[in-house]
């Protein structure tokens, strides 16, 4: 479940830091990637680097050659850090 906060700032994502990271990288990853490449490379993996930031990726799922999408997730800050896709 996500909920947002309605004020003037940017709103903040509540979960777990899991959650947070994922949705985070998923909505960049969807703009960048296109919705249905996407979600195509769903179940998301989500591994904890530090306090701080987390390692997030899709999961490979068709045959022959291609690659997933790659993000680290700053969840204190709710800030994705970088983002790419394998070919």
């Amino acid at each position: 479940m996500l909920l947002f906060s309605c004020c003037k700032n940017k709103s903040k994502i509540i979960g777990s830091d899991k959650e947070i990271a994922i949705n985070l990288a998923e909505k960049v990853w969807k703009e960048a990637y296109g919705k249905s490449e996407i979600n195509g490379q769903k179940p998301f993996v989500a591994e904890k680097k530090n306090d701080s930031i987390w390692i997030v990726h899709g999961t490979f799922n068709k045959t022959g050659f291609g690659g997933v999408a790659y993000a680290e997730v700053n969840v204190k800050k709710q800030k994705v850090i970088t983002y790419t896709h394998g070919e």
